[in-house]
């Protein structure tokens, strides 16, 4: 991979960065009295400061139905940060808890629009072999950004009053800062370049980002045609059999099976995905800690080793992604997954049946949770961000996408308002609902989710019965 395009993929891997710190940001400053206090919340309000933001995301996420293919992957990202500002800017100057849920709406729409469109935009700009670990890439991204939002929450708490939590929340305004700033480096998808019909710009992209990147492996000859020529004539000549009977839009995709099977699959991760408890367990583990008998700044100090341990196994994922393949990764995490929420449930509701008074049943329920957050780090994000892009071809890659998306933030949406008070109602019992959840994902993918890792993004229609015009290696004419 040559140096621009590897910048090119960490200016879309900073979309997750953005992301993370405006969606972590709360799992700390809930665990501030001056913050709780200043706007009164209770466990309603808590649910709603979380629901809020998320259907920002669910709305931002619809809106990549439409910007990406209109203006372009680039304009879509630019629109965001500039709407980013504007959300972080009321959040940070609240002086009421409308209008800090007004700011958490329109900096949760900005973010549901980059991090549905970030990964999007970098796999139709990665080579076929690397295009997992750019998922990946994505996957360390965001924890690296939770990571350093939550050592960041309590460092904060040492600050007096509320200064605390507006200088935290006005750093959002920083990580769109750079993401503006980084998008005039950056090309067009030479993909969404191609379907406007502007060839030439789409080649002279594809040959900046993947001329020099030891993708030919021929003898190098003069008769050898480089890889961004082939590249361009294959994606040049699948767009043009795409388009001659477009299935554009939702309507489009159900009428086609082929389209129907990817959407269902898309559909299907993202809603488990998120009944795993990720949120549940990311967002409210302050309140966590403390029914497991933890107090004082001490669940801070968990809420960043969380984060720590969520870099730590989201590189180590990364790292394999690509060599071992999608299915496997997932059920390797998976395991990890079912077992942890299995323990938590288990030694929480030991722990309670004790009077609270065994303390050892709350830190084994603590442990509990590190195994399950090992597993969900090593690939159930990267294999959102990397898969979903992947499996839908051009014409519906980012309805799809979207689509994705903003189901994923429907069930958050359900899952922050719900959690406070299932968690002061039910407490361990609400966590069963999610091992259930845990089985029927695992068997779903096993039965319906194929292999698609080192596939060039053209050749991939062929998993699911759709007609591949040429192959890479065929792709050698100067025109297509």
């Amino acid at each position: 991979m040559n140096k621009y395009n590897l910048w090119a993929i960490i200016f879309c891997c900073w979309g997750a960065t953005t992301y993370g710190f405006d969606s972590g940001l709360t799992t700390s400053i809930i665990g501030y009295p001056e913050f709780i206090e200043y706007f009164k919340f209770d466990s309603v309000t808590l649910g709603a400061l979380g629901s809020t933001y998320y259907a920002g995301n669910f709305f931002g996420s619809l809106c990549n139905i439409w910007l990406p293919d209109k203006f372009g992957r680039l304009r879509t990202i630019q629109f965001a940060c500039i709407l980013s500002f504007l959300g972080a800017g009321l959040q940070t100057g609240a002086p009421n808890l409308g209008v800090l849920l007004a700011g958490r709406a329109i900096g949760g729409i900005a973010c549901g629009i980059i991090v549905a469109v970030c990964p999007l935009f970098a796999s139709e700009l990665s080579p076929p072999h690397v295009r997992g670990r750019v998922g990946g890439l994505y996957n360390v991204n965001i924890n690296v950004s939770y990571m350093v939002t939550e050592w960041m929450g309590l460092g904060f708490s040492y600050v007096n009053g509320d200064l605390k939590w507006r200088l935290f929340i006005g750093l959002q305004i920083f990580c769109a800062a750079i993401m503006l700033l980084g998008s005039f480096w950056m090309p067009f998808s030479p993909r969404w370049l191609v379907s406007k019909g502007r060839y030439d710009e789409a080649l002279r992209v594809l040959e900046r980002l993947h001329r020099d990147g030891g993708y030919d492996r021929g003898d190098g000859g003069a008769d050898e045609i480089p890889f961004y020529q082939r590249e361009f004539n294959q994606i040049k000549a699948q767009i043009a059999y795409e388009q001659e009977n477009p299935q554009l839009g939702l309507i489009g995709i159900i009428k086609r099976p082929s389209y129907r099977r990817r959407l269902f699959i898309i559909l299907f991760f993202f809603v488990f995905q998120q009944l795993t408890a990720i949120i549940p367990l990311q967002n409210y583990q302050v309140l966590l800690y403390q029914s497991l008998g933890l107090d004082g700044k001490l669940p801070l100090v968990l809420v960043g080793v969380w984060g720590t341990v969520g870099v730590i196994f989201s590189a180590v994922g990364a790292s394999y992604f690509d060599r071992i393949g999608r299915r496997k990764s997932f059920f390797i995490s998976m395991t990890l997954v079912t077992i942890g929420s299995i323990l938590l449930t288990a030694f929480w509701a030991t722990y309670e049946k004790t009077g609270n008074t065994v303390k050892t049943f709350g830190s084994l329920a603590l442990w509990a949770m590190f195994v399950y957050l090992t597993g969900y780090a090593l690939c159930l994000n990267a294999f959102g961000y990397a898969y979903t892009p992947e499996i839908l071809p051009l014409p519906i890659r980012a309805t799809g996408v979207a689509t994705g998306f903003a189901t994923m933030n429907g069930i958050i949406i359900m899952l922050v308002q719900v959690t406070p008070l299932a968690l002061e109602s039910i407490t361990w019992k609400y966590f069963l609902i999610f091992v259930f959840m845990d089985v029927i994902f695992i068997l779903g993918v096993f039965f319906h989710f194929p292999e698609t890792a080192n596939k060039p993004l053209e050749e991939i229609a062929a998993l699911f019965g759709d007609e591949v015009v040429v192959t890479l290696e065929e792709a050698t004419g100067k025109e297509a």
